[in-house]
């Protein structure tokens, strides 16, 4: 496989005071160009029949550039890279494989990272892109009753991307932190507890979703090893499924944080842990017409959906929780033709 892709983009940044909800005086007037140039390459090589050398490369050029027209400064920056893959993969089965993969990566900030509010007033920021070398290793695979996708990962970065609130007038500043390692598990899974239970085509099917996140920084002179805010460590999801082929189906769920994720870099705040209950149904009313629920938070549980991370939550007093949905009832019907 050879390609390789051109896109662009031209935006007029203008920022104006807020008069009661009202566009106010003109404080920031300038315009946002970029350019992005990538080429890549991969190729399988059966060195067996069963096994196969995977290897790629992408290289790639981000080009971005601001204009301050209030003040005439015009500010750029390119972002050269060459990112190799290697991996094998192995297939014992037509519907089983094995794989491990070494792949480097590179990742650019964008102008909301550049381009950081300060007095009212665009600053720009001499970000550097954020680097990693990744070791994957996986399956994937079905069977007659269920399947599978695991993905173990532990990839060391240079320079990654971090935000953090500074006060309620900058809502988000970006740097680059020093060296961090992300690493964890992705699962999912799922397994026909029965077929045939009611009806001949029908399948009562349970379902499982683990996410796992170990992300940290690496011996860094401000915050050691801990964890990197904005992430809880577990996130689950069981889902446990009735369905008649076509006809309808009844799924229930569960979502499950058993530990809140870091506020802050210095570890000292966290958000709550959470257990929400939800249901799915649908049912097909005519050719192509099907009419769903979605149900949501059926206990009402109050918990944190999402929070702006600081550097130390015990010297500082800014919010950072937000509030996650309440009990909540979707109807609605999808229409295919």
């Amino acid at each position: 496989m050879v390609g390789g892709r051109y896109f662009a983009g031209s935006n007029d940044a203008l920022q104006y005071v807020n008069n009661r909800g009202s566009r106010g005086a003109l404080t920031a007037n300038g315009v946002q160009r970029a350019q992005n140039y990538e080429a890549f390459l991969e190729n399988r090589l059966w060195l067996l029949p069963d096994l196969a050398l995977v290897a790629g490369a992408k290289a790639l050029r981000d080009e971005r550039d601001y204009e301050n027209r209030l003040t005439g400064q015009r500010y750029s920056r390119t972002y050269d890279g060459l990112n190799p893959k290697l991996g094998l993969l192995w297939q014992p089965r037509p519907e089983v494989q094995v794989f491990t993969n070494v792949t480097r990566s590179q990742d650019v900030p964008d102008f909301s990272d550049q381009l950081q509010t300060v007095a009212n007033q665009p600053v720009w920021v001499p970000l550097q892109a954020q680097r990693a070398w990744t070791v994957e290793l996986g399956s994937r695979g079905r069977f007659e009753r269920g399947g599978w996708d695991l993905t173990l990962f532990r990839s060391t970065l240079r320079g990654q991307l971090l935000q953090y609130t500074v006060d309620p007038s900058i809502p988000a500043s970006t740097f680059n932190a020093g060296t961090t390692v992300n690493q964890g598990v992705e699962l999912a899974g799922r397994y026909d507890l029965w077929q045939g239970l009611l009806a001949p085509e029908d399948r009562l099917t349970l379902g499982q979703v683990w996410t796992f996140n170990d992300f940290r920084f690496r011996a860094d002179r401000q915050y050691g090893d801990n964890r990197i805010a904005g992430l809880p460590p577990h996130v689950l999801r069981t889902t446990l499924a009735y369905a008649q082929a076509e006809r309808f189906f009844v799924r229930p769920a569960l979502d499950w944080v058993p530990q809140g994720a870091w506020a802050d870099y210095a570890n000292t705040l966290r958000a709550n842990s959470y257990i929400k209950l939800g249901l799915e149904a649908g049912v097909t009313v005519g050719p192509g017409v099907s009419v769903f629920l979605d149900a949501r938070n059926l206990t009402n549980k109050r918990y944190v959906s999402d929070l702006g991370t600081i550097t130390d939550a015990s010297k500082a007093s800014t919010a950072v929780f937000y509030p996650g949905e309440g009990r909540s009832l979707y109807l609605g019907t999808r229409i295919s033709f």
